[in-house]
């Protein structure tokens, strides 16, 4: 079998992309879930929300995508 043989590397902001969907997400569904059983969001959902679309944000501005 003839092919490329080399490892093609990840991308850059791969790994930040994918971590900051995970605390974005997860802010943001406990969020919903707090406001639906009528309690007050906590300041950490909050944190959550907004370090995870800090961290979306850089990995989509390392990675070069327009």
């Amino acid at each position: 079998m003839q092919g490329n043989t080399e490892r093609e590397k990840p991308k850059k902001g791969a790994a930040l992309q994918f971590f900051g969907m995970v605390l974005l997400s997860l802010g943001l569904l406990n969020a919903m879930l707090a406001l639906k059983g009528a309690l007050t969001p906590d300041w950490f959902i909050y944190v959550l929300i907004v370090l995870g679309s800090a961290l979306l944000a850089a990995g989509v501005w390392r990675s070069g995508i327009k």
